[in-house]
Formats: structure tokens, C-alpha cells, sequence
């Protein structure tokens, strides 16, 4: 996976990596505006916003699928795809997808999230 071999080290025992983003987050999380570059990673059990500090990768935000909903993927007035979901109440966006199979990260988060 390239610049993810550092992942390991943000992964639980039995976490394995699906999909992943190098990409933009844009979200008001915990009363905090949020917009910064990283990485998303997909896994079987959540997805994780990474960000390198120097040559390590950092969990910066942690999304439980139990807690994702409303997700959907969209296309912006130039036609770039970009995802956008509800994480425990507040609305989160995923864009400026830089590398990574957007399609494929969209299709695991929609069917592990939350239904209502």
C-alpha cells in the first residue's frame, strides 16, 4: 500500500486495512472546526482520519460504523467524487481525493454504517 506502511501502527489486533484515501476532512466535530489533509483509512471494524507527524501516522479522528449514518456519495459542479456522512450528529465530509479508490471506500462505509 505504499506510504501506508506505517498503518500498522494505528490498527487494532484483528484490524485489517479495506480501503483507503489520501484526502481532505472537513467536519465541526466536538464543537471543533476540522480541515485538514491525511489519510482515511477503511477498516472491518471503523474508519480512521490519519494524519503523518513527521515520518509516523496518527489516528486523528476515530468513526465507529455504529455511529455513521446518512452517508452518501456525490459528485461537486466538477464532477469530482467526495463522501459526506453524519458521525454521532455531526455532518463530515470527505474531498479533495488525492489518490485512493473513492468508489470502493464508499461502498464498505455504506454497508457498515448504521441504518436508521
Amino acid at each position: 500500500m505504499g506510504n501506508l506502511d506505517f498503518s500498522m501502527s494505528v490498527l487494532k489486533e484483528n484490524e485489517d486495512i479495506l480501503a483507503s484515501l489520501n484526502c481532505n476532512l472537513k467536519s465541526f466535530i466536538d464543537f471543533t472546526i476540522v480541515d485538514e489533509d491525511g489519510v482515511l483509512l477503511v477498516t472491518n471494524s471503523r474508519v480512521l482520519f490519519c494524519k503523518y507527524i513527521g515520518s509516523n501516522l496518527s489516528v486523528v479522528h476515530n468513526f465507529d460504523y455504529k455511529l455513521i449514518t446518512s452517508f452518501e456519495l456525490k459528485d461537486d459542479e466538477d464532477k469530482n467524487k467526495y463522501i459526506i456522512f453524519r458521525y454521532n450528529g455531526d455532518r463530515v465530509k470527505v474531498a479533495n481525493i488525492k489518490s485512493g479508490n473513492i468508489l470502493e471506500a464508499a461502498d464498505i462505509i455504506s454497508k457498515k454504517q448504521r441504518v436508521l
